[in-house]
This record gives C-alpha cells, sequence and structure tokens, in this order.
C-alpha cells in the first residue's frame, strides 16, 4: 500500500502578523488565527550588524529575555535593548525603513512564535505598514522574506523557518481610516477625511477622498526634527541618541522641566540651573518653529471636511493642532475615534499601538472573509482576557480555554 495516499494532510497553525517598523519602537500584534486572542509584541528600535564569534559568544550565554539576534546566510543582527546596551547599536533614523526591514520582521515573527507558544508546522499571514515614500518597496520586500523564512533564518533558539502564506503592505495610517470609514454616523463615504500620522522619524499624509484613496505623501517632519533642533541649540553636550532625550522633552513641553534637569551633564548647581534656563528658553521656539513646518507642510497638500490625528508626536503639539484647525473650521477626530480594548494594551503605549491594531482588524477581515469564517459578532479581544503574568517568558503559552479563564475569574470574585 502506498502509505503517501492514505496519510493525513499536514496541518499548520496559522499566525497573523500586523507590523509597524516604527523608529522609537517597532510594535506588532500577533494573533493565532482563526480564534487566538491578539498579542501586543514590541521590540526597541536599534539595530547592529555583528560577526560570528559574537553570536558564538552571545549563544554561550543563558538566554535573557532581550536577546534577540537574527541570522541570514552569513550576515549577523543583534537588534532590540541588547543591540542598544552592549553594541552601541543604531536606531539607523537617517535609513528607509525597507533597509533594516528584513531582519525586523524576522525577529519580529520570532519572537511572536514564542510568546504565543507555537512550536512547528507554522505559517504566517503577514502585513506591515509603511509609510508613502517607501511603499513602493513593499512587493520585493515580500519576495525577499517569503524565501527568507521559507530557508530559515539563524535565532537564539535554533534555526527557524515557516511558510508564508500571505503578505502585504499598507500605507501607515490606513487602519484608522478604515475604522473610522466604518462608523456609520459620520457619512465617510461622502466627505474628504485627511489622515496625519505623526511618528518619531516622519510626517505621513493620506487624503481620501470620499473612501478613495486621493494623495499619500511624507516628510521628515517626525520628533526626531524636534530632538536635533533642540540638541543643536542648546550645545550643552547632549546627544541625540540618548534615549531619555524624548520622555524630557515631551514633559518639559508640558511644563515638568525637572526631567531635561537630569539631563544636564553638569556637576555643580548654579550650572545645572544655566542648563535648565536654557532648555526651558531653546524649547518653545523650537515646538513653535516645528508646528510651523508641519501646518505649513499639510496646507500645501489638501482641503479637507476633516482630519483624523495619530501617532506619538501628535501628543507633543496637540494643543497647537487643536487650535489651529478649529480656527480652520475642520472637525479633528484624534486616533480615529478608537478606543482600544481595555486587556491589549499591555505594553502601556496607549494611543501608539491604535493605527497597528486598526490595520490589524482590517487584516483579519480580510482573512475571514478568504476563509469564509464567521465571526458572529465575537470580538478579538474578550473582556475577562488575562494577560500571563510573565508576558516575556519563552515559554509562556496563551490560555487554550479562554472560557476556562473566565471561569477562574469569576470564582475569585
Amino acid at each position: 500500500m502506498n502509505k503517501s495516499i492514505n496519510a493525513a494532510p499536514k496541518e499548520y497553525t496559522k499566525v497573523v502578523l500586523t507590523l509597524d517598523l516604527g523608529a522609537s519602537t517597532a510594535k506588532e500584534i500577533a494573533q493565532i488565527y482563526p480564534d487566538g486572542v491578539p498579542i501586543v509584541v514590541t521590540m526597541e528600535p536599534e539595530i547592529a550588524d555583528v560577526g560570528a564569534g559574537t553570536i558564538e559568544y552571545l549563544s554561550s550565554q543563558l538566554l535573557q529575555d532581550n536577546t534577540v539576534w537574527i541570522g541570514i546566510g552569513e550576515e549577523y543582527y543583534v537588534l532590540g535593548s541588547l543591540s542598544r546596551s552592549m553594541f552601541a547599536g543604531s536606531s539607523a533614523i537617517r535609513d528607509l525603513k525597507y533597509k533594516y526591514a528584513l531582519p525586523k520582521i524576522a525577529a519580529l515573527t520570532w519572537l511572536a512564535i514564542r510568546r504565543l507558544g507555537v512550536k512547528n508546522d507554522l505559517e504566517v499571514y503577514v502585513q506591515i505598514l509603511l509609510p508613502p515614500g517607501e511603499i513602493a518597496t513593499a512587493n520585493n520586500l515580500g519576495k525577499q522574506l517569503t524565501q527568507l523564512l521559507k530557508a530559515g533564518v539563524k535565532t537564539p533558539t535554533g534555526k527557524f523557518k515557516c511558510k508564508v502564506r500571505s503578505y502585504n503592505a499598507a500605507l501607515e495610517g490606513s487602519g484608522l481610516l478604515a475604522y473610522r470609514s466604518r462608523n456609520e454616523n459620520i457619512n465617510y463615504f461622502q466627505k474628504n477625511v485627511g489622515m496625519l500620522m505623526l511618528g518619531y522619524r516622519n510626517a505621513s499624509f493620506t487624503l481620501a477622498v470620499k473612501g478613495n484613496s486621493s494623495k499619500a505623501e511624507s516628510t521628515d517632519l517626525g520628533m526626531n526634527w524636534v530632538v536635533d533642533q533642540f540638541v543643536e541649540r542648546t550645545a550643552v553636550g547632549l546627544s541625540k541618541e540618548d534615549s531619555r532625550l524624548i520622555a524630557a522633552i515631551v514633559e518639559a513641553g508640558n511644563g515638568n522641566y525637572d526631567s531635561l534637569r537630569r539631563l544636564s551633564r553638569k556637576t555643580k548647581p548654579e550650572e545645572i540651573k544655566q542648563d535648565v534656563e536654557l532648555f526651558r528658553k531653546v524649547l518653545p521656539v523650537v515646538r513653535e518653529e516645528y508646528t510651523r513646518a508641519l501646518l505649513r507642510w499639510v496646507k500645501n497638500i489638501a482641503i479637507m471636511d476633516e482630519v483624523i490625528i495619530c501617532g506619538g508626536t501628535a501628543t507633543f503639539v496637540r494643543k497647537e493642532l487643536t487650535q489651529h484647525f478649529e480656527e480652520e473650521g475642520i472637525p479633528i477626530c484624534w486616533n480615529g475615534g478608537m478606543e482600544l480594548p481595555k486587556y491589549l494594551d499591555t505594553k502601556g503605549l496607549g494611543d501608539r499601538v491604535a493605527d497597528v491594531w486598526g490595520s490589524h482588524i482590517s487584516h483579519i477581515k480580510m482573512l475571514d472573509g478568504s476563509f469564509k469564517y464567521d465571526r458572529k459578532g465575537k470580538p478579538l479581544v474578550p473582556d475577562y482576557y488575562v494577560q500571563p503574568i510573565n508576558a516575556a517568558a519563552p515559554t509562556e503559552i496563551l490560555p487554550k480555554n479562554r472560557y476556562s479563564v473566565a471561569k477562574q475569574r469569576a470564582s475569585k470574585t
């Protein structure tokens, strides 16, 4: 008897990944399809190319949660916090996201699989968010990724491989535009709706004319512009690579200059005081110039009936943006009106994960249509779901029976 004829077809675990390779934090939402609970996976943006000897050393050490490295052929990359702390890794702000996309996507995929507890026989469905200026590279990136993960990449837990069953790229902000379009009360398909996304590396603008994408542009006016100007104009030895600087600038923008006081490299109280006085003088000027440049760019692009504003940098100039668009008579919808599910934001990113979550919802809806799967109105993140206590442990597995989790919680109350 020919056993191959009667052998049962191999079953693969389907994993859906929606990724945003942000310049301040790489974010992804991962989910076992169709009924797994989505989780947020993050990775610091730094990356460093290293030699085989470095990987041999890292492999001899105890595997830690921040040990992330990828081997592609004879090239090796250390990523995330380990890249920054041990190898002076760079977040590569000046480079296109596409340049380091392959090792970053491979690393994020590996991290997601560890978090989800999936072992072998795996197929993934990938969606990646890109700024308008890089969307043309998407097809080539997808082909390279499919070949790479089929052949396998080296990781701290051994060779990792999987089948890429689908790959697509979407514009940054498209997740929130899609979410907004599903609101039946706003006449979305009768309006010109602009999407302004302010990230760390750049700003992106998309215009939807009666539901159809009409324009998409990007510029370098991200938070990085503010950081560069602030460091150069103060000239007191601040480092643009200091991970504390962005948070300190945001806090100072809200009137709390103690955060910037801690960044002063002076030792004498009088000199520290002088630095803080300089910070207080320079930051409002830089903030005003940034806002003016941003609005000048937006006004030259399009006329809108409504603007959706999102991205981590938007909170820094929220007051200025609100004032401008109110004076122009253009209603603002922050983050597309989205409210993140209570149990999804386990990383404390808040609105910074809104776009990738909106894109993930669209991604799942697309796959449901392809597989003819009926969710029957069930939410992707149940309100009874509880994340594991040690969310970064490589051995963790999401609860297979989510209803037992609900029952356990009910029994304790």
